[in-house]
């Protein structure tokens, strides 16, 4: 029986054909677009409790996402380099709304 942690697992199908490649990304994301969605609103109302502009960026906690998000993809045998790389600029773009959003309710303080 192949471990969870094995790239090689049984969740993983090989495809035949281009079509069903494109199957199963269509289906991964219709999985993931909702926990984005569900990770932003979180990411909003964060930015509803902090006091200014500059408490959007807070280099500790991005490199703890980073970190965190890393070490799933080397569980999963997958590139932690490209997940770190999709991470950081979902942070970077989580950064800039989380930016405007306080701006607008703080007048730009």
């Amino acid at each position: 029986m192949n471990d969870q942690n094995d790239n090689e697992g049984p969740w993983l199908q090989e495809c035949d054909s281009l079509d069903q490649v494109r199957e199963h990304i269509d289906r991964l994301d219709r999985v993931i677009v909702p926990l984005l969605v569900e990770r932003n609103h979180y990411v909003m109302q964060a930015a509803k409790l902090k006091g200014d502009v500059n408490a959007a960026r807070v280099p500790a906690r991005i490199e703890d996402v980073v970190a965190k998000v890393r070490g799933v993809a080397e569980e999963r045998g997958s590139n932690p380099e490209i997940v770190e790389a999709i991470y950081r600029a979902m942070i970077e773009i989580n950064i800039q709304l989380e930016q405007e959003q306080i701006e607008k309710r703080t007048g730009g303080s």
